[in-house]
């Protein structure tokens, strides 16, 4: 019987610290939690652990000099019996008022500091929730002191603290419903943008920090109001949350940069925006990107509206256009035009070496433009030298150095090899079919020559003329 007292009182101590520790937890901030209940270790071994087995000990009685604590102890030791049964009574006495006045005063100390931070609102409802709590349980907090004493004080403050402790989440935690644009988005629609705008600016004012808010806001300025300053400041103030992540950061930048090409044609601006993410994240995935982005920005106007307008795509360099004249061209510029462009393309390569489509299309301008085979077949290579290039890009690059072979040079033999190698590489390309077709028909044109060289000339020989007759 006295160990089963015991072994029950145990189990209720036990019971005690997990309602204080659920308690901890359920009470903290999301971020906070995992530091708080590594803080309630030492304070578990301080305030519970060591005084129970101080307890435990002091009622052993080591000796005639030491003693047992409690009374019924000592007699029992003294007269010789067993002192078993009365050393567990006590054990488990002193565990369960140790254990319940530790668990208390651990639900009184997070209660207590449970409202910091929070906002006023919130405050007031917990407080009027703590009170409501006191009241309704003080009667059955009194019958337990009333029944067991001073012992179980510890058991009825924690009747005091268990409704407080289990509706405090919901009142210090409110999980607000989240910002809905979508009646600001409708007015947007509707043209009717100054609605809009308020309709956004009333929403965030419940919802300071969204950031899809504050974009949204940006975009109307940006786009509807054409009120890029005032745009390019709502985004940098967005950057200057702390709550806006380093992702959200640079989105933010980006969009600010595209506005700046689309609707300001500012490159400049566009540039300075993406310069913000490569210097506050330097070294990272975020600033790579926008450093790519970088090289492929636009540095003048003119690059920009010669971006924008729409170029003719170049047919297969072996195909049915082979045998036009670079002046039979819809493309095709003068001496001076052609110059002036393989130069402009020329220094737009030394700030960006990798940009394949200024490449390529300076190469075609020294091909076709120029007459300049020799240098467009040498940009073509580094083109070709360049890693991780898709295979269709590499068939058509081979493809114009054969077609230029062929066309410009009039080296056969170097274009056969070309369009063999092609053929080889990339069987299932249509750049591999127009050259067999062109292999095709420079054999055929090869036999038929053949075949007019070993033909023997046929010489007429007039009838000879007989004399007349005398």
């Amino acid at each position: 019987m006295w160990l089963a007292v015991f072994i029950f009182t145990a189990l209720g101590a036990l019971v005690f610290v997990v309602i204080a520790g659920t308690t901890v937890y359920r009470l903290s901030r999301e971020d906070e939690r995992g530091q708080n209940l590594r803080r309630l270790w030492p304070w578990l071994i301080k305030g519970l652990v060591l005084p129970a087995g101080l307890w435990m000990a002091l009622n052993i009685g080591f000796s005639w000099n030491l003693h047992a604590f409690m009374p019924q102890v000592q007699a029992a030791q003294n007269s010789g019996t067993s002192w078993l049964s009365p050393y567990c009574q006590v054990s488990a006495a002193g565990l369960f008022a140790i254990s319940s006045y530790w668990a208390a005063l651990t639900m009184v100390c997070v209660l207590f500091t449970a409202a910091n931070g929070v906002t006023p609102e919130s405050r007031s409802d917990y407080r009027a929730l703590c009170i409501t709590s006191l009241v309704a349980m003080a009667i059955p907090a009194a019958i337990f002191i009333w029944i067991g004493g001073w012992l179980a004080l510890g058991l009825a403050v924690m009747i005091l603290c268990l409704p407080a402790a289990g509706y405090a989440p919901a009142v210090l935690h409110r999980v607000k419903s989240p910002p809905m644009y979508s009646s600001a988005i409708a007015k947007m629609k509707f043209g009717k943008y100054s609605e809009a705008e308020w309709e956004i600016i009333r929403q965030l004012e419940n919802a300071e920090n969204d950031f899809n808010g504050w974009m949204l806001l940006a975009e109307l300025h940006a786009t509807q109001f054409k009120d890029l300053p005032e745009a390019e400041q709502i985004i940098l103030e967005v950057c200057d949350q702390p709550n806006v992540k380093a992702p959200q950061v640079a989105v933010a930048l980006h969009k600010l940069a595209d506005w700046h090409l689309k609707i300001g044609n500012d490159p400049d601006a566009a540039s300075r925006a993406l310069q913000v993410i490569t210097s506050r994240f330097p070294r990272s995935h975020l600033a790579h990107m926008a450093q790519l982005r970088l090289a492929q920005l636009p540095r003048t106007v003119e690059e920009l509206r010669e971006q924008r307008q729409a170029r003719p795509v170049p047919l297969p360099a072996l195909g049915d256009s082979f045998d036009e004249s670079p002046a039979d061209s819809p493309a095709a510029l003068d001496s001076k035009a052609a110059t002036a462009l393989a130069n402009q393309l020329s220094d737009r390569l030394k700030h960006n070496p990798n940009d394949v489509s200024v490449r390529e299309r300076l190469a075609r301008v020294l091909a076709e433009q120029l007459g300049n085979a020799d240098l467009a077949i040498e940009q073509i290579e580094l083109l070709l030298g360049m890693p991780e290039s898709p295979d269709n890009k590499r068939a058509d690059w081979l493809g114009l150095i054969a077609a230029w072979q062929l066309k410009f040079k009039h080296d056969s033999d170097t274009a056969r090899q070309i369009m063999e190698r092609l053929i080889r590489a990339f069987p299932n390309s249509p750049q591999a079919m127009a050259a067999q077709r062109r292999l095709a028909l420079m054999a055929a044109g090869k036999k038929l020559q053949q075949l007019r060289t070993a033909r023997p000339t046929l010489r007429i020989v007039p009838d000879a003329v007989e004399p007349p007759a005398s």
